[in-house]
Order: structure tokens, then C-alpha cells, then sequence
């Protein structure tokens, strides 16, 4: 045979076989992407079909499972959707409505109402051959029903014989090509041409450490630099992706095992973590806050969380506002309504959910169960409780020992000194204003015990302390005290008992006074509170009315500064110590706080907060309102 002959069908040969090979290589290839791909979007379809039914079968509700096997079926190539429940008969099905309620005998229905993890099966329906994807909806490891997907290969096989038509033509042009080439350069590229072949042949097979050394200047040689270059580019190129898809697969190893790590760790937490995206869908709960609540995390996922925790309106608006304002929301004590009417005392915090370059991905909040600590403060509250009763009634003893001392004195005296006039003036003049001390007590004491009726009306609070201020003209004068008055212009009035508030003023000033004996400056202010003190959950901050009294007297020592609200608790030589108990009693009466800030030596400034009106939840008593 001639070398040109030999030539031409050696490169024939050589282009035939390297274009079967490729043929077989893609086609299989091919083939088998065509086919996953297939059972991924069946496997997909099948798991979204169960995944949407989850609730709807939990609840028996057919009209919400008819609309998902009727979404689903609208899906390019699928056949049909079905649902079928627990006991076997279907609940859903797009293609014969008839059939609900039935149970289906086929051996592939039996064998899908019977899958307990997903199952894939080939069938025929209606003539149609079909790819039947089977997943079971479970709820808590128990399965309550299987959702069904039917995806025709019409398609598939259209597809894979699209590819092998193409393979076929390309193969036919790659022939003819290198026939007419072959024949053109036969009898000078014969050598070099085989050698091409051969290093073509070898880059098919994946051995790209090919180069052929040119033997002449021409386009042959050109052509074996640039098949060279080719290999050359191609082993850098592949070494590259070999490289990079390293890379990925270790990034990828590493992004698993974080996210696998992050997710031990929210399952660990005694917290409770939700978060929901930038619409306020919730997106994830952990084991803890499926707890408190009382939703699984299935339940709630994807809906609003104003509408999944509706029996605790506090966590979706705290949800909401941190999604409105991009606020942090420190820790705020709420308690939370679980789904099953009961109550669980909870601190909760919110924030922003930040990803890569602080990009917002929605809200994360954290619910801390605050039963124990609640616990523990009412036994701390009634400890509390027990020990003032116990200093009470100390200083109630020593209080009232005195006087019966002085009464016990002329009892044992009576019968022998009646007759002397002596004893009997100081026994008229000592026993009444000793019984009129103990009764003093008494009736402090009572005024503590004893729930107080309060009579409000509206009052003016400097008309107030210019009245408290009068009282007291002369002793300010003698004592040579200068005053200060303070008052804010915007003040509106304020809702008050006017003669317990007067009663509670009367005794800061005199108690301010008592610490100037030898002079100083007393200072009364009236004005607005900080709101910020009084934010209350869902309502806001609350404006209040401050007042402050202030002294330059003696200060109160730190060591006196925890009992100075005490009953019987004094400094002074001939006090009671129920002054500042009683005026503590009436600003809680009125729903307000009091509280002082003092330094030995320093002076002494106590503050009243007063609400601007009156409510049943801040007095906690009953109250006439005038």
C-alpha cells in the first residue's frame, strides 16, 4: 500500500478511534448527569412536596395538601404528586382527585406507602416510563405518611439522544476533516504527522507531558511547537485545577466541621436561640428555645414571628423592633406564654444578625429562663421581710420599754406615796405623756401596717412644698439655713393624697433641717425624671416627676445607709425612727420610688419619683380618685 494510503488511513484510523473513545467517555458521562440529575430533582421535589405537607398532615388539613400536590405537579415533566397518610390511602392526589381516601394496590404504591426512607423506583404509568421518588413526612421518628413524585424520561431520553447525535456528527466531521487534511499533506507530514497523532492519542488518554522536537522550519514545524505550547498550557492548566480543587475540597472539609461545631454548640446551650431573616420569617430555633416555647422548630420555620408566637406577643415585637431600628436590645425580663398556657419567666436579649463584611442577615434573640432566680429571690425577698420584722420588733421593744419603765416605777410607788402631793403632781404629769408616747408608737406602726385609701387630686407640687417651706419659716430663721428653690416651668399637675405627700415632705425637711442645726443651704427641686429609668416593655418610656431635697448637714455614714428606711431606726437622741419609714410607705402608696445619695460630712440629697397619674398596678391598693 502506498505511504499516502497508509497515511490517510492510518489517520483515519486514528481519528475514528479517538472519536470513539470520547463518543463512549461522554456519552456515559453524559448519560449518567442526565440521569442524577433527574433523580436530584425528583429526590428534591419528593423532600419539598414532604416538608410542606409536614403540617398539614399533622392537622388533617386536605385543602392545604391538594394546593402542594398541586404546585408541585405544575413542575416541568412531573406526572403526578400524590400524599398519602399514615394508614396507607391517599390524602392528595394531582392527577385523580377520585382516588383520595383510597388505598392504591399497586406493587410500586405498596412499595412506596411502605418506604420508611426515600426510595426511588422505575415504572410505567399510563404507557408513560416514569422515575417514582417515594419520601416519608416523619414527625418525631414516627412516620405519619409519604409524599409520591412521578418524573417522565421523555425528556431525559430526548436529551441523551441529542447528545449522541451531536457526538455522531462530530465524529463524522472529525473524520472527513482529517481525511481531506491526511490526503492534502500525506506525503510530507507522513512522519510528523504520526508523531502528532501519537501525542494527540496520549493528551486523550490524560497524559499531557507530551512535546515532539520540530524537524523542519515549516508549517510542520510550527505546528509541533504550537502542539508544544498546547500540552505545555494544558499540564499548567490542569495542575492548576488539580490545585484549586484541592483547595475547595478542604475549604469545603473545613466549612462542614464548623458548621457541624456551631450547631453542637446551639444544641449545648441552655439558652434559648431564635433568629429570623431581614422579613421576619424565623429561620432557626435550638432544643432550648423549642423548650421554652413549646414549638418545634419544623412548626414555626418560615412564618412570620409576630404570627408563630402569637401567645407571647412580647417576643415578636421585640423580634420586629431590633429588625425595624438595627438596635441591640439588652436584657429585658418578660414572661413568656407557652403554647400550652403556661407561663416561664425569661430575660431576653436581641441583636442583630451580622454576616461576612457585617452584611445583615436578620435577628438573633436569646431567652434566658429566669425560674430559679425567681425562686431564689422571693426566699431572699422573705428573708428580707423576716429580718426587718425582726429589727422592728426590737426596736419596738426598746421603744416602748422606756416608757413602761417610768409606769412601772409609780405603779410600785402608788399605794406607799399617794397621800404625798409631790408624787402625785409628777404622777399626773410623768404617766399620761408616757402613755401618750407609747400610744405615738402605736399609732406609727399602724400607719405602716394598715393598707392606706388614698384620695387623689390634682396638685400643683411646688404650691406643695412652699406650704411644707412656711411651716418651717421660723426654725429656717433661727437656724440661719439659706433656701434654694428649684422648679421646672413645665410642670403639669400632678395627681397626688395632699395630706400624705405634704406628711412625706414634712419629714425630709425636718430631717434636713435636724442636720443643720448650726446652719447650712437646703435646696428643694422640682422637675422631670430621666425617662430612660422608667422604659416599660410595649409601652415605651413614661415621663415622672422628680423631686429632690438637699442638705448640707451632717451626711449619713455608710454604714447607716441600708437601714435608714427602717422602722425605729435614728440618729437623734429623741426620735422614733418611723419618720422616713412612713414617708418610704407613702411615695410607694402613690406608685413612685425614693431613694438618697449622701456622704459622711457631705450633705444628703433624697429624691422622690412620682408618677403623673395614678394606676391600680402601681399603688397596689385600693384608691379614691377625686
Amino acid at each position: 500500500m502506498r505511504l499516502q494510503a497508509k497515511f490517510l488511513t492510518g489517520t483515519l484510523l486514528v481519528i475514528a478511534f479517538v472519536m470513539t473513545a470520547v463518543i463512549v467517555v461522554v456519552d456515559t458521562h453524559q448519560r449518567a448527569a442526565i440521569v442524577g440529575e433527574v433523580e436530584r430533582r425528583g429526590g428534591v421535589l419528593a423532600r419539598s412536596l414532604a416538608a410542606t405537607s409536614h403540617g398539614a398532615l399533622l392537622l388533617y388539613n386536605f385543602t392545604a395538601l391538594e394546593q402542594n400536590v398541586a404546585r408541585v405537579a405544575a413542575e416541568a415533566d412531573v406526572v403526578y404528586a400524590i400524599v398519602i397518610d399514615g394508614e396507607g390511602r391517599v390524602a392528595a392526589h394531582s392527577r385523580r382527585p377520585e382516588r383520595v381516601g383510597v388505598a392504591l394496590s399497586d406493587a410500586v404504591d405498596r412499595a412506596a406507602a411502605a418506604a420508611e426512607v426515600a426510595l426511588t423506583q422505575e415504572t410505567v404509568h399510563d404507557g408513560e416510563p416514569i422515575y417514582d421518588f417515594s419520601m416519608p413526612v416523619m414527625v418525631e421518628a414516627q412516620k405519619w405518611g409519604t409524599a409520591r413524585i412521578g418524573l417522565s424520561k421523555h425528556r431525559m431520553e430526548a436529551e441523551i439522544q441529542d447528545t449522541r447525535r451531536e457526538l455522531g456528527g462530530l465524529t463524522f466531521a472529525m473524520l472527513v476533516a482529517g481525511g481531506v487534511a491526511a490526503f492534502l499533506v500525506a506525503r510530507r507530514i507522513s512522519r510528523p504527522m504520526q508523531e502528532l497523532a501519537a501525542g494527540a492519542a496520549a493528551i486523550s488518554r490524560g497524559d499531557l507531558n507530551q512535546r515532539i522536537e520540530p524537524a523542519t522550519h515549516d508549517e510542520i514545524g510550527r505546528l509541533a511547537i504550537a502542539f508544544n505550547h498546547m500540552a505545555a498550557q494544558l499540564l499548567q492548566q490542569r495542575t492548576a485545577l488539580e490545585d484549586a480543587n484541592g483547595e475547595l475540597r478542604r475549604r469545603f472539609d473545613e466549612v462542614a466541621d464548623l458548621k457541624t461545631y456551631t450547631d453542637n454548640i446551639l444544641s449545648s446551650l441552655t439558652s434559648g436561640i431564635v433568629t429570623v431573616d431581614l422579613e421576619g420569617r424565623v429561620v432557626s430555633l435550638n432544643p432550648a428555645a423549642e423548650l421554652m416555647t413549646g414549638f418545634f422548630g419544623g412548626e414555626v420555620t418560615g412564618r412570620y414571628c409576630t404570627e408563630a408566637f402569637a401567645h407571647t406577643t412580647e417576643l415578636g415585637e421585640a423580634l420586629m423592633e431590633t429588625l425595624t431600628t438595627r438596635t441591640a436590645m439588652p436584657g429585658r425580663a418578660l414572661t413568656l406564654r407557652r403554647r400550652n398556657g403556661r407561663s416561664l419567666p425569661v430575660e431576653l436579649s436581641t441583636s442583630p444578625l451580622k454576616g461576612v463584611e457585617g452584611k445583615d442577615l436578620g435577628v438573633i434573640a436569646v431567652l434566658r429562663d429566669l425560674t430559679v432566680v425567681r425562686e431564689l429571690e422571693n426566699r431572699l425577698r422573705r428573708s428580707d421581710h423576716l429580718a426587718a420584722l425582726g429589727g422592728m420588733a426590737a426596736g419596738l421593744a426598746h421603744e416602748i420599754k422606756n416608757p413602761l419603765m417610768s409606769l412601772l416605777t409609780f405603779s410600785r410607788h402608788l399605794a406607799r406615796k399617794f397621800d404625798d402631793p409631790g408624787f402625785r403632781q409628777k404622777f399626773l404629769s410623768v404617766v399620761p405623756r408616757e402613755l401618750e408616747r407609747i400610744n405615738g408608737i402605736v399609732e406609727g406602726l399602724l400607719e405602716l401596717a394598715r393598707p392606706t385609701r388614698l384620695h387623689f387630686q390634682p396638685l400643683r407640687v411646688s404650691t406643695l412644698i412652699e406650704r411644707v417651706l412656711e411651716l418651717y419659716g421660723n426654725q429656717i430663721d433661727q437656724a440661719g439655713v439659706r433656701v434654694s428653690r428649684e422648679y421646672a416651668r413645665d410642670l403639669p399637675a400632678v395627681w397626688v393624697d395632699q395630706e400624705a405627700l405634704y406628711q412625706a415632705l414634712v419629714n425630709l425637711v425636718t430631717n434636713a433641717l435636724d442636720a443643720m442645726a448650726l446652719g447650712g443651704h437646703l435646696t428643694v427641686r422640682a422637675g422631670w425624671s430621666d425617662p430612660a429609668e422608667f422604659v416599660l416593655p410595649g409601652r415605651g418610656a413614661r415621663r415622672r416627676v422628680m423631686i429632690e431635697v438637699e442638705d448640707t448637714g451632717t451626711g449619713i455614714a455608710p454604714a447607716d445607709s441600708d437601714r435608714v428606711f427602717t422602722p425605729f431606726f435614728t440618729t437623734k437622741e429623741s426620735g422614733t425612727g418611723l419618720g422616713l419609714a412612713l414617708t418610704h410607705k407613702i411615695i410607694e402608696d402613690h406608685g413612685g420610688s425614693i431613694d438618697f445619695r449622701s456622704a459622711s460630712g457631705g450633705g444628703t440629697v433624697f429624691r422622690v419619683i412620682l408618677p403623673l397619674t395614678p394606676t391600680t398596678a402601681d399603688a397596689g391598693h385600693d384608691q379614691t380618685v377625686l
